[in-house]
């Protein structure tokens, strides 16, 4: 990429990778496609690659990516037969370039500060294996901040060892079920060497796939700014979007999902096997409450959670030992097949936290 003169650490004339790779997974978004490259090329800092990986859509995306692609030459697109998110991404970090790597879903966008922010803070100075920054999720008549939660600042692993790794997935100080490290792969940045290493390579999971490589990449670096501003805006407004539709499949994908991380944090500690547990325990609650959320007869619901957990064995894999006194009751009953009181509590909790 030829880039000015006056950019960071670039001579006038050089050919240079970019200090960023910006990777857009693009999937039939093509109402929101335009603003999110907007708010990504009209970034204040400059030096950048944006790579869209056009993973089969069938409404206008691809022409998009190519029109953006043709006005401005840090737009580099790949169209390719769906594959879904993980193979998008994976194939976004085999093109990239950049010393630094970030996602940005083609239906979200993010601040014009961004990566400048990321470089005046992190980057030119300290050079991280990974940046955690905070997102606000846009719904149709409000907004909501989730910052970073972790104080401000460079942390070498002497320090994360200390005070981010045990409260990594799950902080049992804080309600259930919270880390330190917000689970979304969009309010981080990773160095390419480390990621390249930690990618997630189950490409057949398709529901939370963010948690497959976010924890595994924190746990191998050796160093992780947080910072507490508020950078990505995730969009809510996309009732077409994969959170609200139902998925029949979330308990074997859950099984596939909690292998893969077993695989590669299990067995580091302790403690670090009691916050994998925790989350096991969460997907199953999320699983559960996905029935509910989704508008299915709890008769229907039931007979197909009774069929999912003797097919995955979910529960028997969870050790009661560490968690809160609410979910053992909710695990009791599960083990006990009472499923419709179960769903029947699950409704009403979700009708009152909308």
């Amino acid at each position: 990429m030829l880039l000015p003169g006056n950019e960071p650490g670039v001579k006038e004339g050089w050919y240079m990778s970019a200090v960023f790779s910006v990777i857009i997974p693009v999937y039939n978004v093509e109402m929101y496609l335009p603003k999110c490259l907007d708010s990504i090329l009209s970034q204040t800092f400059k030096d950048f690659e944006v790579i869209l990986v056009d993973d089969g859509s069938k409404d206008n995306c691809p022409e998009i990516c190519d029109n953006y692609a043709a006005e401005d030459n840090r737009v580099k697109v790949i169209h390719k037969e769906n594959g879904g998110l993980v193979n998008a991404r994976n194939t976004g970090i085999r093109a990239a370039t950049g010393e630094y790597i970030c996602y940005v879903d083609g239906d979200d966008w993010i601040a014009e500060n961004l990566l400048q922010v990321m470089w005046d803070k992190a980057v030119r100075d300290y050079k991280p294996d990974m940046i955690a920054f905070g997102m606000i999720k846009k719904f149709k008549n409000k907004e909501v901040e989730i910052p970073q939660i972790v104080s401000e600042g460079l942390y070498d692993k002497g320090k994360l060892e200390k005070e981010i790794y045990p409260y990594m997935i799950y902080d049992k100080r804080q309600s259930f079920f919270k880390g330190l490290i917000f689970l979304s792969a969009c309010t981080k940045i990773y160095k390419k060497a480390v990621l390249e290493k930690h990618f997630c390579t189950e490409e057949h999971i398709h529901i939370g796939e963010d948690a497959a490589f976010i924890y595994d990449c924190a746990y191998a670096s050796e160093s992780i700014y947080f910072c507490r501003d508020n950078l990505y805006y995730y969009n809510r407004l996309n009732s077409d979007s994969m959170t609200g539709v139902y998925n029949a499949g979330r308990f074997e994908n859950n099984q596939l999902l909690l292998s893969y991380i077993e695989n590669k944090l299990g067995g580091k500690s302790e403690n670090l096997d009691m916050q994998i547990n925790a989350y096991r325990t969460y997907c199953l609650t999320v699983a559960v409450f996905h029935e509910v959320k989704c508008g299915r007869k709890l008769s229907e619901a039931a007979t197909h959670i009774k069929a999912k957990l003797k097919l995955t064995n979910a529960i028997g894999e969870i050790q009661m030992e560490g968690l809160p006194f609410s979910i053992k009751v909710f695990l009791i009953l599960l083990r006990l097949h009472c499923y419709v009181p179960v769903l029947a509590a699950a409704k009403v909790i979700s009708k009152f936290r909308n």
